[in-house]
């Protein structure tokens, strides 16, 4: 090949290569550009802002149906399906086990932290999307749901973790737990402020860890070090000691005579439970019991009694509920049989029964139970293939 050939040849060569160079340039770029839209599909498709505008603005009115007359009191329960990341959904069945309904399920949520409003038509519950539950900021959101299902509403919209939202005795508002800050919320979904600011770590299937006077204006806290904190404005501005645990507390509520509190805690040396009735009027402990395990404690309405889920001293394994009376401090057995774990408890609004589910560890059918509070009359609601952990039964 002569020279001024090899000339062309170079510079034909050359630039072909400088089209390859610039090719690849240019399918690098589209696939980091593909690559950056991939990771922003899911920020986008959770951003709380696209959501509001889609329910306020895109989504065709809801037109609520009016007001419907409860037949009765309703027992509200949250089922999920065995499962990594699986959804759930909230059912509400009469008392004597009938009218069973589906109120909210939706692909991919799941559902926790029951709280009826006073008059019993709403339910608020917590949820959660796993569609991209790998993603850090995973928000937890309320919605509130009529108690017939036909009317809900999301009250929040953030990428935060809100937790164990709790009607206020007026039904105006909502209080929950976002952040280590206790929040409250109108029962339209404004005019959020935040009344108490620290560390508060949520505590799994409705356990307390503050409560409201039923006047909503003294509030009492789990604190840290053993503390139960305490307030007499709505907005913790006050806010001390109102008694020292031994050990640590778990959870904090107060009875309707707005006079005691209760709170149990875990001694963290021996595993023991300790449940203590507290006079906030007297500053003096009423009533004091030690149990091997407690996972929950709940004030019956009229503040006669406390229904207990747990495990006293003498029981060498498997979990009861039991029955404080608060005037004699004796404790007795509410159930006796062996039906696998306990999931959540609750009264009736006229203090005779308690409702209570169980659930088989290993998987199977779960049971929503209506027993008298002497252990008498039990009743089976249903039984479904889901986990059953929390159920609350409507003030009215």
């Amino acid at each position: 090949m002569n020279s001024p050939d090899r000339c062309v040849f170079m510079k034909k060569a050359k630039k072909r290569t400088g089209f390859r160079a610039i090719g690849c340039r240019r399918l690098f770029a589209a696939a980091c550009l593909a690559l950056g839209l991939l990771c922003l599909v899911p920020l986008v498709l959770t951003s709380p802002e696209l959501h509001w505008h889609i329910d306020n603005y895109v989504q065709p009115p809801i037109i609520a149906p009016a007001p419907a007359s409860k037949e009765s009191d309703l027992i509200a329960f949250i089922c999920k399906w065995y499962g990594r990341n699986q959804p759930g959904a909230v059912y509400v069945i009469h008392p004597n086990g009938s009218h069973l309904r589906q109120i909210r399920a939706r692909p991919h949520q799941s559902y926790a932290h029951l709280s009826w409003s006073p008059d019993g038509i709403w339910v608020t519950v917590v949820a959660s999307n796993h569609a991209f539950g790998h993603l850090p900021n995973e928000s937890f959101e309320i919605y509130r749901i009529r108690f017939d299902g036909l009317d809900s509403t999301r009250l929040t919209y953030n990428r935060l973790r809100e937790f164990a939202p709790h009607w206020s005795n007026d039904g105006r508002s909502i209080s929950f737990i976002s952040r280590g800050a206790i929040h409250r919320i109108s029962d339209s979904g404004h005019e959020i402020s935040r009344s108490y600011n620290s560390y508060i770590k949520p505590y799994p299937w409705g356990r307390r860890v503050f409560d409201w006077s039923s006047d909503d204006r003294r509030l009492v806290i789990v604190g840290t070090h053993g503390a139960v904190l305490y307030s007499t404005n709505p907005d913790g501005s006050d806010l001390g000691v109102l008694t020292r645990a031994e050990t640590r507390p778990d959870a904090v509520a107060w009875a309707a005579n707005d006079e005691q509190i209760l709170y149990y805690s875990r001694d963290m040396l021996s595993d023991y439970r300790t449940l203590t009735v507290f006079n906030v009027t007297s500053r003096s402990e009423d009533t004091s019991l030690k149990m091997d395990a407690i996972q929950d404690a709940r004030w019956s309405p009229n503040s006669e009694w406390i229904a207990i889920k747990g495990r006293a001293l003498d029981e060498s394994e498997g979990e009861h509920i039991y029955l404080l009376d608060i005037d004699t401090g004796a404790m007795n057995y509410v159930t006796t049989m062996s039906t696998g774990d306990f999931g959540g408890i609750s009264w009736s609004p006229d203090s005779e029964w308690i409702a209570f589910s169980t659930y088989p560890r290993s998987g199977g059918d779960s049971r929503v139970f209506k027993i008298k509070r002497d252990g008498t009359a039990l009743q089976q609601l249903v039984e479904m293939d889901c986990g059953i952990r929390e159920i609350s039964w409507s003030p009215k």
